[in-house]
């Protein structure tokens, strides 16, 4: 009797594993989205930024060229931070991947 219920309990711990598997994957997948959104923006932010102090140099305007240099640096951390974000993310999701399949097996 103490077998099957202790056999019962390492089958349902192990579907309940399965299961946090599944979600850690559906929420690592909803990060890596979320990443890529952000790193697209930020990317578009710096493209603009560059254009800005392109434009601003050229005009001769010296302090506004400043101001929108300092912005370009933000945004290229902020790229670099996303950048960073994704690895990190798209690790944790192998990582959930292959635990749900050696959970499942």
């Amino acid at each position: 009797m103490k077998r099957i219920v202790a056999v019962a309990c390492a089958m349902l711990l192990g579907i309940a594993a399965t299961a946090a598997a599944g979600q850690d994957v559906k929420r690592d997948r909803r990060d890596v989205r979320q990443d890529k959104r952000e790193l697209r923006s930020d990317r578009k932010e710096v493209a603009q930024d560059k254009a800005e102090v392109k434009e601003d140099l050229k005009e001769g305007e010296k302090a506004e060229a400043k101001q929108d240099a300092k912005d370009l640096r933000k945004d290229k951390r902020d790229v670099r931070a996303d950048k960073r974000d994704l690895h990190r993310d798209r690790k944790d999701l192998r990582h959930d991947r292959r635990e749900r399949r050696h959970n499942g097996q």
